[in-house]
């Protein structure tokens, strides 16, 4: 009974606030990753629907990790976003959209990383929470960014760009 009640607090959030709350939030990582799920794809919403309709005609959201992944696979559809295009695991083995976007919205790299591998890039936006719960996502990679195409051709980049995490 004891394995019982102490595996539920871990796996239940029982309570919205409170030690409960923390003490779940302490002893299971995945759970805090997906706090902010919802800021994270309206953020990403905002920066789409601030492009320019040419760029929005041909737009697709890069992610960095399974979490991001998730909420965009999950969440973006009331959005009308297209699904996430990830690198990670074995949503790689998804592959990349035909036809290839020529604008992207990445999420999940960093600064260094989307200038080395796309073109164009501009930082757009910041993801976050409004509960301050630090996660990958608020702490690791907040930015977002609006890129173009990577820099070598789709099938080389996706090869190349493989990530476990």
């Amino acid at each position: 009974m004891v394995c019982g009640i102490y595996s539920s607090l871990v796996i239940i959030p029982w309570a919205s606030t409170g030690p409960l709350k923390q003490f779940a939030l302490k002893n299971n990582g995945d759970m805090r990753e997906q706090i902010g799920w919802n800021e994270l794809v309206r953020e990403v919403a905002r920066v789409r629907d601030s492009l320019s309709p040419e760029q929005q005609q041909s737009i697709g959201i890069v992610v960095g990790n399974y979490g991001e992944a998730g909420a965009v696979e999950m969440i973006g559809p009331a959005y009308h976003l297209p699904p996430p295009i990830t690198l990670t695991n074995s949503g790689w083995l998804r592959g990349y959209p035909t036809p290839q976007p020529s604008t992207l919205i990445v999420v999940g790299w960093s600064h260094e990383q989307v200038d080395a591998a796309f073109t164009g890039c501009w930082l757009a936006g910041h993801n976050g929470n409004s509960e301050g719960v630090k996660n990958e996502e608020s702490e690791d990679h907040p930015d977002i960014f609006v890129c173009g195409p990577p820099r070598l051709p789709w099938p080389p980049f996706w090869e190349e760009n493989q990530r476990f995490g």
